[in-house]
């Protein structure tokens, strides 16, 4: 056992600081698990609204309803190489700021919010511990724990809601002066993007 923690320890990495390179969002950023175990359930791509569920759990109890998890593909640079490290559900839902539930809905209401949240996060400054996976035969670390790091951070989804009440006063009001309003007030200190860019036209 202590043999199996010193090794734990030495798979752990904490470099001083990482900067969010790239996040990729254009396909399968998230999975089906079971609501029950969080075990991985097969999924159909060519229907994204199916419902898996659980054989275990329903020949233990009842057959619970899947869930959709986090699994993002980020691109970091530490101080001396750049690399590709998976983001799951708990460290996701950091920098995310909701479940992978939540967003999915959020982009089917919004179908270039998946492209901006990518947008948001690039040039972010987090420290992150990495480590291996579990059976250690993964082809990316995976990121165990998240903090970002630049004061007034705000998760996606905050900036993404805020935005989208903010075109709906605009749409409300109309006029070109409540527009110039809108930039003024996107995102505190990080401009991202025009409204027919980020959300198509109004």
């Amino acid at each position: 056992m202590e043999a199996g923690r010193r090794k734990a320890a030495v798979e752990a990495w904490t470099p001083p600081y990482c900067t969010v390179v790239g996040v990729d969002t254009s396909c399968g950023f998230w999975y089906r698990a079971c609501s029950n175990c969080e075990r991985t359930l097969p999924d159909d791509p060519r229907n994204p609204n199916s419902n898996p569920t659980c054989r275990l759990c329903s020949q233990k109890t009842f057959a619970a309803p899947s869930k959709r998890l986090y699994r993002l593909l980020v691109s970091i640079a530490t101080v001396d190489k750049v690399m590709v490290v998976v983001c799951f559900d708990r460290a996701a839902r950091v920098l995310m700021g909701c479940s992978a539930d939540e967003f999915v809905d959020f982009c089917r209401a919004h179908p270039l919010a998946a492209e901006k949240a990518a947008e948001m996060l690039e040039g972010e400054m987090c420290r992150m511990t990495l480590a291996s996976s579990k059976k250690g035969n993964a082809e990316h670390l995976r990121v165990a724990a998240v903090e970002p790091l630049r004061t007034g951070f705000r998760p996606v989804i905050e900036t993404l809601r805020k935005m989208t009440r903010t075109i709906l006063f605009v749409q409300e009001k109309g006029s070109g002066k409540n527009m110039g309003m809108y930039f003024g007030i996107m995102h505190d200190d990080v401009m991202v993007g025009g409204l027919h860019e980020i959300f198509g036209a109004m």
